[in-house]
């Protein structure tokens, strides 16, 4: 009996890379189809059902919550058991959320679909960062991970487009159908549970294990001795460096989640009425979002990692602060717009950063960490917008998430140092 040797499997593993990646970016879009609409829509439904801004900011951190829970466990359980079984649980997770905000009519079903939401991100996202960290060169992990970022923008692109236009249809009764606005979201997310199906098929029939286990998790020597217990500090230990750049993520994501329970309504209470021109208003940076990312993720394969952050966060912090000046959208969209392309490059930036600085090891546990603190970022956020909106007014919430992503940049211009690749 013939067995492959280990550079043999190097380079069959080489080969079918391109194709896991390629697959790998078209489940993202098809798990990403709902969530521009909700991002759109459900602090609006929340407000309807009676929420406060506070209770809205508690929807909305829901799932960040979970993410904070489960992503380091999570982490640890791919080093052992590989990536695709959590990338599967993640897509069949997103399929229940889906299903929920279909049938829920109460605040306390869209609480639990944002439960299940943030079980299928947490597993589904760290799955997927950790696949392309597997199978992408440390000089291409860049751009695979801003292709990932862009295939979920496109499809909460799509995803928007195509409720918004039905919607619209019915509104006029275009399509003669006569469904009420209520039965044709409940049809949409329909879709949007078979679209996540559909994305855990293409991952079980297409996607082969990436996780290597004789690289990364060695067995221990025959030698050692057997009484010996395992020091778990030992196992959730990491790099000082880590741990920097761990509490600088938490703080740049509460900035970036701050805004999320009052944006809408802000604008919505005095910019414009219309939802549909609000939309329209995010086109622009969203369409950038769509299509940039890939292409300006490999700029900090060229230039670093540090500059493309820096820049990112102060051109939000500007862009934060502007708000509040626009009397229309239309100065605001292309505000975004700018503010989107920084974005573009400074997200897969920041993961690459992460991958950098844990040099190959306990790839699992480390997204982990960095995914939980980005998740906890989520959680603070929209609790602190809410709770600052809520007893102030909009201003304080706006300076607050610019002043959070100022400090952001002078720490990582202080603190962070790049290793050598």
């Amino acid at each position: 009996m013939t067995t492959l040797s280990s550079d043999a499997v190097a380079v069959a593993d080489a080969r079918q890379a391109p194709t896991s990646l390629r697959r790998l970016r078209f489940s993202m879009l098809l798990a990403s189809l709902p969530f521009g609409v909700l991002q759109l829509s459900l602090p609006l439904i929340a407000r309807e059902m009676g929420a406060s801004a506070f209770v809205t900011g508690g929807l909305l951190s829901a799932s960040a919550l979970i993410i904070v829970a489960v992503q380091p466990v999570v982490g640890l359980g791919m080093d052992r058991f590989g990536r695709r079984p959590f990338l599967i649980v993640g897509l069949l997770s997103y399929a229940i959320s889906n299903a929920i905000f279909g049938l829920t009519s109460e605040i306390v079903g869209l609480f639990l679909a944002q439960l299940a939401q943030g079980i299928g991100s947490g597993l589904f996202w760290l799955a997927a960062l950790a696949i392309v960290s597997d199978l992408a060169s440390s000089n291409s992990r860049g751009q695979e991970y801003g292709g990932l970022e862009e295939m979920s923008i496109r499809g909460m692109v799509i995803g928007a487009l195509v409720v918004f236009a039905i919607f619209h249809l019915l509104s006029h009764n275009a399509l003669g159908l006569g469904l009420s606005l209520i039965a044709a979201w409940r049809i949409l997310f329909l879709g949007f549970t078979v679209a996540s199906l559909l994305a855990a098929a293409i991952v079980w029939r297409g996607i082969p294990e990436s996780f290597q286990r004789s690289t990364e998790s060695p067995r221990k020597s025959s030698t050692a001795p057997k009484d010996q217990p395992v020091k778990l500090d030992k196992i959730w230990r990491l790099s000082s460096q880590m741990y920097i750049v761990l509490g600088i993520v938490i703080l740049t994501a509460s900035a970036g989640e701050i805004l999320s329970p009052i944006l809408i309504k802000y604008l919505n209470d005095n910019i414009s009425t219309n939802l549909f021109i609000i939309a329209l208003a995010f086109l622009p940076a969203v369409l950038v979002g769509s299509v940039l990312p890939s292409r300006l993720g490999g700029l900090s394969d060229r230039i670093g990692r540090r500059p493309i952050l820096i820049s990112g966060l102060l051109i939000g912090c500007i862009a934060t602060l502007a708000i509040p000046f626009a009397q229309s959208l239309w100065p605001l969209a292309l505000l975004w717009a700018f503010e989107a392309v920084a974005l573009a490059a400074a997200v897969p930036a920041e993961e690459a950063l992460v991958i950098d600085i844990s040099s190959g090891k306990r790839l699992g546990m480390v997204l982990g960490f960095y995914t939980a603190a980005a998740g906890l970022g989520g959680v603070i956020g929209p609790l602190l917008g809410g709770w600052l909106f809520d007893r102030f007014d909009a201003m304080i919430v706006f300076g607050t998430a610019a002043m959070l992503m100022a400090l952001g940049a002078v720490l990582i211009l202080l603190f962070v140092r790049e290793p050598s690749r």
